[in-house]
């Protein structure tokens, strides 16, 4: 591969929403390929429940919410996309209640549409959850859903439109480099791919394909969904949820079945996973949900599955120049389940640091290097609670 232009050229590796997100950002002015060993959003994100709540999980950072959840409606119609608000009930016990009210408050002073109900008023307005045993719940009305692939598939799209390559079936096997920094890719299929810069959304994968010296701190994990056929279709209205002590989170599906997600757990060979949701985890879910939705005493289980996410040691991505790496490198990795919910950021924070542009957020929460060291055997933190 080889520039016609004077424009920069960048090789984004990888496929998910990130890698289509950083390529769809630098297209606009670099030379871009992004190269995907399989397919466009065939790994994480394609498997992902695509929850759309940055108000919960960036509440800290009030500019960093805003900005993913206004970026989700703008894109909402460009190429087939489509954003599907619901509001979100994170159900609350009675020995959380203070700090699920106190929460609420504290984003609701902020200007998010958040508020705590009570146990009569989730009733009053969702009759369909049995809410023996919770205190009530706090409700987001800024949240929703996406179909993952469909949502990568258009955010690729609108990279080539902007003059972006894509080139799937292409394995990279690491980044080149010289005394000067980055000078590209080694792949397995098609040789050496010269580039100014490269953008390594390679989740997992990503320490792998660094050069030597550069480090980041992630490790796989892998996560677990099942989809649910009620006697009924849920309603238009049926919202997304989160049951915190039960490791579960659940969204409606298109056509009014349950997708259910949960049962996280950290893993040493990702290869060797399983992609089919566990027998214990399907009967865990069938005990339970029958029990606080209506509904659901004789659901038909439509199908389920497992994939391999990455998580970095604070739950948030990683997204920047990695420790030790040479010029023209970045990461975009680590994102625990929430690289759906997160991906509107990492085109602006990869563009910052490979231009200097400044952006609308601090970008300085995705930094690689704000942790103290970098191994891969940190405490596993659980992101079941999406």
């Amino acid at each position: 591969m080889t520039s016609n232009t004077d424009e920069p050229t960048v090789i984004v590796v990888g496929g998910g929403i990130a890698g289509c997100q950083a390529a769809r950002e630098l297209a606009v002015d670099h030379t871009v390929t992004l190269l995907e060993r399989d397919n466009v959003a065939t790994g994480a994100t394609g498997v992902s429940a695509g929850l759309v709540a940055p108000t919960l999980f960036y509440s800290d950072r009030p500019a960093v919410a805003t900005y993913a959840n206004e970026y989700v409606r703008r894109f909402d119609g460009t190429n087939g996309f489509e954003f599907h608000e619901r509001d979100r009930l994170d159900f609350v016990r009675p020995t959380d209640r203070k700090e699920a009210n106190a929460t609420a408050t504290e984003l609701a002073e902020k200007g998010f549409p958040v508020g705590y109900l009570d146990a009569s008023a989730v009733a009053d307005r969702y009759p369909q959850f049995d809410l023996e045993g919770f205190a009530g719940a706090v409700l987001y009305e800024d949240t929703g859903w996406v179909d993952p692939y469909t949502y990568a598939s258009a955010v690729r799209s609108t990279a080539e439109d902007a003059g972006a390559t894509v080139e799937a079936g292409v394995t990279v096997t690491g980044v080149t480099t010289d005394d000067s920094g980055v000078t590209g890719v080694e792949t397995a299929d098609n040789g050496h791919y010269p580039a100014d810069a490269v953008v390594v959304a390679a989740g997992w994968r990503t320490p792998q394909l660094l050069p030597d010296g550069a480090s980041v701190p992630v490790r796989p994990y892998r996560t677990q969904c099942i989809v649910l056929e009620p006697e009924s279709p849920l309603s238009d209205d049926f919202p997304l949820g989160r049951l915190g002590d039960e490791h579960l989170y659940f969204r409606p599906e298109h056509n009014g079945d349950l997708l259910i997600g949960g049962a996280h757990e950290p893993i040493s060979d990702p290869l060797a996973a399983s992609t089919d949701a566990d027998e214990s985890f399907t009967l865990e879910v069938a005990d339970f949900v029958p029990s606080f939705i209506d509904g659901f005493e004789a659901a038909g289980f439509v199908n389920g599955w497992s994939g391999v996410d990455t998580a970095s040691p604070d739950t948030r991505p990683i997204i920047g120049p990695p420790p030790g790496g040479p010029d023209g490198l970045i990461v975009a990795t680590g994102f625990n389940g929430l690289g759906v919910m997160a991906s509107p950021v990492v085109g602006p924070v990869v563009r910052h640091h490979l231009t200097g542009v400044s952006i609308e957020f601090s970008p300085d929460v995705f930094d690689p290097d704000r942790f103290d060291s970098v191994t891969d055997t940190f405490e596993y933190v659980s992101t079941s609670e999406i």
